[in-house]
């Protein structure tokens, strides 16, 4: 368990790959090639976990290895960068995110030699039609784990009064909120706490940019008996950080490359080793494609990192112990929108309310 707020970021000889780009074919071809979708592999969080992954399974084996970023963000660019990669002598092409859908599902069915690894996403048609062949595999996180850990930490760390932020039409938006809100009943009825003993109040919003007075109201939240904050990771996680930062109230930090001085809990999603297992999975010689796989935290690519000193009444031990109910045969998150509907849900010591 590391108790520094640093990211780890692969830098040094490594990273000089990354402005490599997929330009004119070259002596030294790569066969591992991340293919973005024009954003820059370090702005983004899950690029340049992704693009760690592939490094230290290229290290290891003794690959080359690319990081190429379109010159636009179109399909057409897209497919332009990928064929270009492949032309160079790419085996995998990894790609994330829905925005490679149709890339991805046009460049798998052009280039059957080659694998494919899409993450949190699917191959899909302009017409909207889905397919995942056979040298393709899609790898997702279960955002509904990585939720549960946040609530059941916040509650065992002494916070009774939380907040979620969701996105109204993103399925992330729902499986965060639905697993923050099954961890605080958890770790309230682990503790012993009585009914209505932890209130947490929701929003979900219609898109993740903000206006400058939501600000001034995060900031009223916490003024208002308000604790600590959570989100699904959208850009107004930013402002929940300033809000907590103003008004002295605490965050749990999901993912992102950010770094905010009031969080007190941090959610990571490691697409790295997500990455470094698909790939060790794809390149032998009976790999089989054409499905999606899901991952979590007894595959430790979901973790939870927090601050020793701001919630001392957490522990490793505690930790581990919640991190071992993710393997027991008999654990599951249902599915469906626990805010939305907490009344489907028996709670019993949460009291789930909108947030005004």
């Amino acid at each position: 368990m590391r108790k520094s707020w640093k990211w780890m970021l692969c830098v040094g000889a490594a990273s000089l790959a990354l402005f490599g780009g997929c330009g004119k074919k070259q002596a030294d071809t790569a066969d591992l090639v991340l293919v973005t979708d024009g954003s820059a592999v370090e702005s983004e969080a899950m690029y340049q976990s992704a693009w760690d992954g592939l490094v230290r399974y290229g290290e290891e084996n003794s690959l080359k290895y690319e990081a190429c970023i379109p010159e636009g963000h179109t399909t057409e660019k897209y497919e332009n960068t990928i064929k270009q990669a492949v032309q160079n002598g790419a085996s995998v092409v990894i790609c994330a995110g829905d925005t490679m859908s149709q890339a991805v599902y046009n460049a798998q069915r052009d280039w059957k030699d080659v694998r494919f690894l899409l993450l949190e996403a699917v191959p899909e048609s302009e017409s909207g039609k889905s397919r995942i062949r056979g040298n393709t595999e899609c790898l997702e996180i279960d955002t509904s784990q990585a939720g549960y850990l946040a609530g059941y930490a916040a509650v065992q760390a002494g916070y009774t009064h939380l907040g979620y932020i969701g996105q109204k039409n993103e399925e992330n938006g729902k499986l965060y909120g639905t697993g923050y809100a099954l961890g605080a009943e958890a770790a309230a009825a682990d503790m012993g706490l009585g009914e209505n003993s932890v209130t947490l109040e929701y929003t979900y919003r219609k898109s993740g940019s903000v206006s400058p007075s939501y600000l001034e109201k995060m900031k009223s939240w916490y003024r208002e008996g308000g604790q600590i904050l959570f989100s699904d990771g959208a850009s107004y996680q930013n402002v929940l950080g300033a809000a907590a930062s103003a008004a002295g109230g605490v965050l749990i930090s999901n993912g992102g490359v950010e770094e905010y001085a009031n969080a007190v809990l941090k959610v990571r999603l490691d697409y790295g080793t997500a990455v470094y297992n698909a790939l060790k999975e794809m390149k032998q010689k009976d790999f089989e494609g054409g499905k999606i796989i899901t991952r979590g935290v007894k595959d430790q690519e979901i973790s939870l990192e927090w601050n020793q000193d701001a919630v001392p009444s957490f522990t490793e031990d505690q930790y581990r112990a919640l991190c071992a109910k993710f393997s027991a045969e008999d654990f599951s998150i249902p599915d469906g929108d626990v805010l939305s509907a907490p009344e489907k849900f028996k709670l019993s010591c949460v009291d789930v309310q909108k947030m005004k």
